[in-house]
C-alpha cells in the first residue's frame, strides 16, 4: 500500500516478506529518517532521536547501517547469543514454565522477562516493577499518542524512565534496547502463550504451532530513502521524500517464519534471533506433555466420553 499526497507525501507500507528483504537491503533505504525530506520526518526524528536519547548515545536499532561500532557490537552478539540455550544453566525457565501452566507469577513476568534480558548482556543486571514500567515507557513510546508523550515530557516521566533503563544497564544501549522494546515483545508473547495454554487442544499443538500463534514481532519499522530507488514490485520509484514503513509483525503472521520477525540474513537482524524462540519454546516443551496427559485423562471420564458421544450424534442426524 502507498500513500501519496503530490510531491509532499510519500508513505510506503510493506508487509510482504520478501519486499521487505528486497527494500531492507538495498544501499539506498537507510535509517534513520532524514529530518531535512519534510515535516513529518522532522517530527518522527523527535521521537526517535531525541526523545529516545540517552546521555550514552542513541539506540542502536536507530543508528544507520554505516555506523562501525554498532555493526561490531551486533555481530558479537549475534555469536554470543547464538549459543545453544541450556535449561539447566537458566533456572528462569522454570518460573516460565510455572507461569504458563498454573499462571504463578502473572504480577511480576514483566520483570522477571526483563531481568532475563538484561542479563543476556549483562550478568548484574537486576530488574524492579520501576524498571519493568521505564521498558514499557520506552518501548511504547515510538506509536503513543501525542497527548501522553506531552504529558510524559511535562511530568518527567520519560527522563526518569531513561535514568531507570541506564542505571539498571550500566550504560549499556544495547542492554537497554533489549530490556524495554526486546522485553515488551517477549512479554507479549509469553501472555499470549499462558492464554492459548488455558484453551482446549494446546497439548496437541506442535512447537512451531506453538510459536506461529504466539511469537510477537515489532509492529513496524521505519526506514528512509537516499535516493531514487526502482524496485520490481513497485510501479513509480521511491524518492527522497518517501518514508517506507516495514509491518513485521503482518509479514510474520502472513509467513509464520521466525526468521521474517527478526529479520533474519539482514544486516539489521536482531542479535537474539536464535535465543528468543528457543527460549520461548522451552517452557513450553516441559508443559505440552502435562497437558496432553490432563486432556487424555478427561477425555477417559464417562462424562466426557458421553458427551463425545452426543457430538457424534448431532453430527450424525446433521449428515443424514
Amino acid at each position: 500500500m502507498r500513500i501519496r499526497f503530490f510531491h509532499w507525501l510519500d508513505i510506503l507500507l510493506v508487509s510482504d516478506p520478501e519486499e521487505i528483504r528486497w527494500l531492507n537491503q538495498h544501499p539506498d533505504i537507510v535509517r534513520p529518517l532524514d529530518s531535512s525530506a519534510g515535516l513529518l520526518q522532522r517530527w518522527m526524528n523527535r521521537r526517535l532521536l531525541q526523545d529516545l536519547r540517552f546521555e550514552c548515545g542513541v539506540l542502536p536499532v536507530f543508528l544507520p547501517r554505516t555506523d562501525l561500532l554498532r555493526a561490531r557490537r551486533q555481530l558479537e552478539l549475534t555469536q554470543k547469543l547464538d549459543e545453544p540455550l541450556s535449561a539447566e544453566s537458566d533456572p528462569a525457565l522454570e518460573s516460565l514454565a510455572s507461569y504458563l501452566s498454573k499462571g504463578e507469577g502473572d504480577s511480576s513476568i514483566g520483570a522477571l522477562v526483563q531481568e532475563w534480558c538484561g542479563k543476556l548482556l549483562s550478568p548484574r543486571y537486576r530488574a524492579s516493577a520501576t524498571s519493568y514500567e521505564a521498558g514499557r515507557l520506552i518501548a511504547g513510546w515510538p506509536s503513543a499518542p501525542f497527548w501522553k508523550t506531552m504529558r510524559a515530557r511535562r511530568r518527567g516521566s520519560l527522563e526518569s524512565a531513561k535514568a531507570e533503563l541506564s542505571r539498571a544497564a550500566e550504560g549499556d544501549l544495547h542492554c537497554v534496547h533489549a530490556t524495554s522494546i526486546g522485553m515488551e515483545n517477549m512479554t507479549r508473547s509469553l501472555r499470549t502463550m499462558r492464554k492459548l495454554a488455558e484453551q482446549k487442544g494446546f497439548g496437541a499443538l506442535s512447537s512451531d504451532a506453538v510459536m506461529s500463534r504466539c511469537l510477537h514481532a515489532p509492529p513496524a519499522l521505519l526506514r528512509a530513502c537516499e535516493g531514487e530507488v526502482h524496485a520490481p514490485f513497485l510501479s513509480r520509484p521511491l524518492q527522497r521524500r518517501s518514508i517506507v514503513v516495514f509491518l513485521l509483525a503482518r509479514a510474520y503472521r502472513k509467513s509464520g517464519d521466525p526468521g521474517v520477525a527478526f529479520l533474519e540474513g539482514t544486516w539489521s537482524a536482531c542479535p537474539a534471533r536464535q535465543i528468543i524462540p528457543q527460549t520461548l519454546l522451552a517452557p513450553a516443551r516441559q508443559i505440552l506433555p502435562e497437558l496432553a496427559k490432563k486432556a487424555w485423562q478427561t477425555m477417559q471420564k464417562p462424562e466426557a466420553k458421553n458427551g463425545a458421544s452426543k457430538e457424534k450424534s448431532k453430527w450424525a442426524k446433521l449428515q443424514g
